[in-house]
């Protein structure tokens, strides 16, 4: 659970410091590195490419409401600084940090292997499906994206398929992506905190004016990824989220300083931290664009790093010579969100192409042409001819096999 005065976020307020605040940021990066990228993996063995998107939003949308929740729990936990020679921050840690790796004990058992492997004494003798539904789902899953039966759920991942997955220029637009599409917004998210400190709020005042923010953020990430697969396109949406932000930064930018301004700049900042998330569809798009397990395994985790550091390069753009309205870096901020408008259209502009020449190949074949391309084709993952014809080319071959 996300705790809303770590040492990072409000080390000005005066409440507590560390000296391990690096080590121990390093030693969390280690442990949770791979736990996004497995549950990508892992959903996407539940779920079809179009159920995938909203159901990564429930995800995140999880994960934003934590900050809401532990805004409310700091508010109380804190008060209990003093009792039994603690201060508040350390019984934060030590309540939050508790709760946390209970809920990931039981996480242990009660999460199946895989779709097929549910039984067990925690979960029923029975598991959750019949072997009807197992085949069902099974189908479903493979008719949807024929690459997911490529690899089973404890094959390892060796040194030459990650160069393979590495390698696939296919995949590197959306890596590009993942370092500036959200930067502007986690830089403001970053200093939010501070803004309402400028505006003499203490501590337990400040965590519950943050939660509008998350609120809106939590609805705006639900609603934006389930529009995206409803009108099936998703770079409409991806820009949306930088036109949003333009006419916020400028506001930020623009704003004169003083306490009579001080409660627009923070609707400003709340806007800009509540804004159309879609950290979701590009994750979706990353599994869907894989075309294999490898490729969806190194390729969501590549691009989680890339957001990752689009965190770093966040964190060194409003710069102290630069307090307290940032003027250079809200300059900056905007033209990151005009690299990013250009950045989006040429994503969309390459997938688009690549596409349409893939179509054309494959629908230039007869049937059996593509029923022997499929037989001995050496093609991996989304450089098959019929990567984005997933349900054709399975009956294709079933058919092939059938006559055979």
């Amino acid at each position: 659970m996300p705790c809303p005065l770590s040492p990072a976020r409000n080390a000005d307020s005066g409440n507590f410091e560390t000296k391990d605040t690096d080590t121990d940021g390093s030693l969390l990066g280690i442990i949770e590195g791979g736990f996004i990228p497995d549950v990508i993996l892992y959903l996407s063995y539940f779920y079809k490419s179009k159920e995938l998107p909203i159901r990564l939003s429930f995800f995140w949308g999880a994960y934003g409401f934590t900050f809401i929740v532990s805004a409310f729990l700091a508010y109380g936990i804190l008060h209990l600084g003093g009792v039994n020679g603690l201060h508040g921050w350390q019984w934060l840690f030590a309540l939050e940090g508790a709760f946390t790796a209970l809920l990931g004990i039981l996480s242990w058992f009660y999460l199946p292997p895989s779709p097929y492997q549910t039984a067990s004494w925690f979960r029923g003798k029975n598991g959750w499906f019949t072997e009807r539904e197992e085949i069902i789902l099974a189908n479903r899953i493979i008719r949807d994206d024929p690459s997911k039966g490529d690899m089973h759920n404890r094959q390892a991942v060796t040194p030459r398929l990650l160069w393979e997955a590495l390698k696939d220029y296919d995949m590197w637009p959306i890596y590009l992506l993942g370092f500036t599409w959200t930067t502007p917004n986690q830089c403001v998210n970053a200093y939010l905190t501070l803004i309402l400190r400028s505006l003499k709020f203490d501590p337990f005042e400040t965590n519950l004016l943050t939660v509008p923010a998350y609120v809106l953020f939590i609805l705006q990430l639900v609603f934006w990824t389930w529009f995206s697969e409803k009108i099936n396109n998703r770079y409409l949406i991806i820009l949306m989220c930088q036109i949003w932000m333009f006419p916020l930064l400028v506001g930020l930018e623009i704003l004169p300083a003083g306490m009579a301004h001080a409660w627009g700049r923070y609707a400003l900042s709340v806007m800009m931290v509540g804004f159309p998330y879609v950290h979701a569809i590009l994750v979706a798009m990353t599994s869907r664009n894989a075309g294999s397990v490898r490729t969806r395994t190194v390729g969501s985790a590549l691009y989680n790093m890339c957001v990752q550091t689009s965190n770093i390069i966040a964190s060194n753009i409003y710069r102290d010579p630069d307090r307290p309205l940032y003027r250079t870096g809200n300059k900056v901020l905007l033209g990151l969100v005009a690299w990013n408008v250009v950045l989006i259209l040429s994503s969309k502009f390459y997938y688009a192409s690549r596409n349409a020449q893939r179509d054309r190949i494959w629908q230039s074949m007869t049937e059996a042409a593509r029923a022997q391309y499929l037989a001995t084709t050496t093609d991996k993952g989304n450089k098959r001819y019929a990567h984005n014809c997933g349900t054709m080319a399975f009956f294709v071959l079933l058919k092939s096999c059938a006559k055979a």
